[in-house]
């Protein structure tokens, strides 16, 4: 039963009772622990890292770190022994790189599935990875598709999520979970050149705003400065 559900409930006594049986998707994500995002600062913005058997969204427009976040914590969760998946609509993400940059610390490497699709196919295959069981990360990588898509299909996906307890991110370049998000990450970066000579690329800096449900998260720590490399 949802809040505005709640103040339905015309009996005062029964409206209280039933509320101190709800428990707020944020509270069910720290009793279920977090999952390193493979990046210090931002796990430090997110108290821990992504909650584990919720939705996680990254947004943020092109060139601003969406698929480096995604990659990150992919190779985090590959160095701590656990297999993941990657939906990627826009082929973005060198997989490969994922696993290679996890085998430092982790040999061998677990799997990771990678499924390329078009973009009407990926929200359904994500929802049967996560519901087949067994992944600790499936990142679902919408690119800058346009799709409309109902709240049933991500309410299907986080319940999924949670009988799973698979940590599920969502990247694309809007918001698009709402209130089916435990965690709302926004990115905004600009490239950095050497501007001797030639120019040429040397890192990415990105702002990364941290949200809740679409709303500022009121905690002291609300952004951090993330910076990746060629290398990253």
């Amino acid at each position: 039963m949802s809040v505005r559900a709640l103040e339905l409930v015309r009996d005062p006594e029964i409206a209280a009772e039933i509320s101190a049986h709800l428990v707020s998707l944020e509270r069910l994500s720290e009793e279920r622990g977090r999952r390193a995002t493979g990046l210090a600062a931002l796990d430090a913005l997110l108290g821990g890292g992504w909650p584990r058997a919720a939705l996680s969204e990254i947004s943020g427009p092109r060139s601003s770190g969406r698929t480096a976040v995604v990659r990150a914590a992919l190779a985090a969760a590959i160095s701590a022994g656990e297999s993941t998946a990657l939906v990627d609509v826009g082929g973005t993400l060198d997989a490969r790189a994922a696993v290679l940059s996890a085998t430092a610390t982790t040999s061998p490497a677990p799997p990771l599935l990678w499924i390329r699709c078009a973009a009407t196919q990926a929200l359904k295959a994500a929802d049967l990875v996560v519901a087949a069981g067994g992944f600790g990360t499936v990142a679902l990588d919408l690119c800058d598709a346009r799709l409309r898509i109902p709240d049933a299909a991500w309410m299907r996906l986080r319940h999924a999520a949670r009988a799973q307890g698979t940590t599920v991110l969502v990247t694309s370049n809007a918001r698009r979970l709402g209130a089916f998000a435990a965690a709302a990450v926004d990115l905004g970066g600009a490239p950095a050149f050497d501007t001797e000579g030639t120019p040429l690329f040397t890192r990415l800096e990105v702002r990364a705003h941290r949200s809740r449900n679409g709303r500022t998260d009121g905690e002291q720590q609300s952004c951090v400065s993330l910076a990746f490399t060629s290398r990253s």
